[in-house]
């Protein structure tokens, strides 16, 4: 007498088993999935533009700190050439005034280095000397007001350029492709996630 074997029947879900309604729901959850992925793409592009045109912005910010700064250094070097031609004039001018004191005292006979003629000649010299100490003195002041304004603008220019180094770096480590990848991997697994169990299962259903 022969025997009859009915197999284990494992069915599984298909896409044609769903309905119209949920096949339509996967569908616009993948469309959802699509556009979110889209979405993070050109997000994660204007972040990364937004970085890089603060970076060329500070970039730009900082080099005209710099030349900021060397228009003071020249400035500084300019007071000091302009100071010295000064000085030398001023001692010109002193020398010439003496000299002709000295022809005109000798011309009328004083005799030179005595009395009152030596008083004269020694405080025409000290205040030649103070208008020499004094000239000198405004020179280093004027000088020293630049140069420290170089330096706190060139200290200023150093933070800004690497403000900008640290913006460079931040916009390239946003990566668009990944954001979108990341998004679009996301939303497939909620897709995944909210198909029937079923559907995973093999159909092997066969009797003997």
């Amino acid at each position: 007498m022969a025997t009859s074997v009915q197999s284990t029947t494992v069915t599984g879900t298909s896409w044609s088993d769903l309905g119209p309604l949920g096949q339509a729901g996967i569908i616009t959850q993948g469309f959802g999935a699509l556009s979110g992925a889209i979405g993070s793409f050109y997000s994660a592009k204007s972040e990364q533009n937004k970085a890089r045109s603060l970076a060329l912005n500070l970039e730009h910010k900082a080099d005209m700190l710099l030349f900021n700064k060397r228009m003071k250094e020249s400035q500084a070097e300019f007071i000091g050439r302009q100071a010295n031609k000064a000085f030398q004039i001023q001692s010109i001018k002193a020398g010439n005034r003496r000299s002709s004191a000295r022809a005109s005292f000798g011309a009328r006979g004083v005799q030179m280095g005595v009395g009152s003629t030596k008083d004269l000649f020694v405080s025409s010299e000290i205040l030649a000397t103070l208008d020499k100490i004094t000239m000198n003195s405004n020179k280093v002041r004027a000088m020293s007001n630049k140069r420290l304004e170089a330096v706190d603008i060139g200290i200023r220019a150093d933070m800004t350029s690497l403000s900008a180094s640290n913006m460079f770096q931040t916009a390239s480590s946003i990566d668009p492709f990944f954001s979108m990848s990341s998004s679009l991997l996301t939303g497939a697994s909620s897709i995944i996630g909210s198909l029937p169990p079923s559907m995973f299962l093999k159909k092997t259903a066969t009797n003997k």
